[in-house]
């Protein structure tokens, strides 16, 4: 199996080896408004992320640029893993939509923005039934509510491993980090710390086998979540940040 999983440790190393240090995120996270947080993001190996930015890009924009990222860090990494793989790793992607989806479940009615997403646009339904239908069609264990539908993802995660996933102890360690700080989990605390220190000693621990490519997967979302939480901050309010540097 390792030889298998050699690329994947590799890819995973360079990439997180280049994460941003503590002291980085500080520094961006003290920044005042939209353009001074891109002039710093660009001095970092974040900028290939907002490279189409400014400080009047939208926070729609924003949003499905960042998920866009993560879609395509999910479909580099269904390429780092033999045939049997593939389906739990292509499965991650979802993880970025299921927000939106628990909205639409929840409320039923569309947002106008939603309609000119590329992956949302599929469920803006007229018909709440019929947008019930086809989230649940595609997302099996999707339910009312952002926690139980978290929770389906993960069991339905779960489903997709291969037969030589079931007892494999990285990938249990991994789901326990998720159960506890992430999906459906509890968020007090720094719940971002916690998973990436977790992730971390799992891609250290077990090296060259398929939990590689999820806790690589985890790292680069708790990267966007931030990146996220920077920029919609800023575009939200950046008018009120602008008064108060003034």
């Amino acid at each position: 199996m390792p030889v298998e999983y050699a690329y994947a440790q590799a890819r995973a190393q360079a990439r997180h080896g280049a994460r941003l240090s503590a002291e980085a995120w500080s520094l961006l996270e003290s920044s005042v408004g939209l353009a001074q947080f891109l002039h710093l993001v660009r001095g970092t190996t974040l900028a290939p992320r907002v490279e189409h930015f400014s400080a009047a890009t939208s926070p729609h924009v924003i949003d499905r640029s960042l998920r866009r990222e993560w879609h395509v860090e999910v479909d580099s990494a269904t390429h780092w893993v033999p045939l049997r793989w593939r389906a739990a790793v292509a499965w991650t992607g979802w993880l970025a939509e299921l927000p939106a989806l628990g909205h639409l479940l929840d409320e039923g009615a569309s947002l106008p923005w939603m309609a000119a997403d590329p992956v949302l646009s599929a469920f803006s339904l007229e018909d709440a039934d019929a947008t019930r239908r086809s989230i649940e069609e595609t997302l099996p264990g999707a339910a009312a509510d952002a926690g139980a539908g978290r929770a389906g993802w993960l069991s339905h995660w779960r489903r997709l491993w291969p037969d030589d996933g079931a007892g494999d102890p990285g990938l249990h360690r991994l789901v326990s980090a998720l159960e506890r700080y992430g999906i459906g989990g509890d968020a007090a605390g720094d719940w971002r710390e916690n998973l990436e220190r977790r992730a971390v000693g799992i891609l250290r621990r077990h090296r060259e086998q398929p939990v590689t490519v999820f806790c690589h997967l985890l790292l680069c979302a708790v990267e966007l979540h931030r990146l996220r939480e920077g920029l919609l901050k800023r575009a939200l309010f950046n008018d009120f940040a602008g008064e108060a540097a003034a």
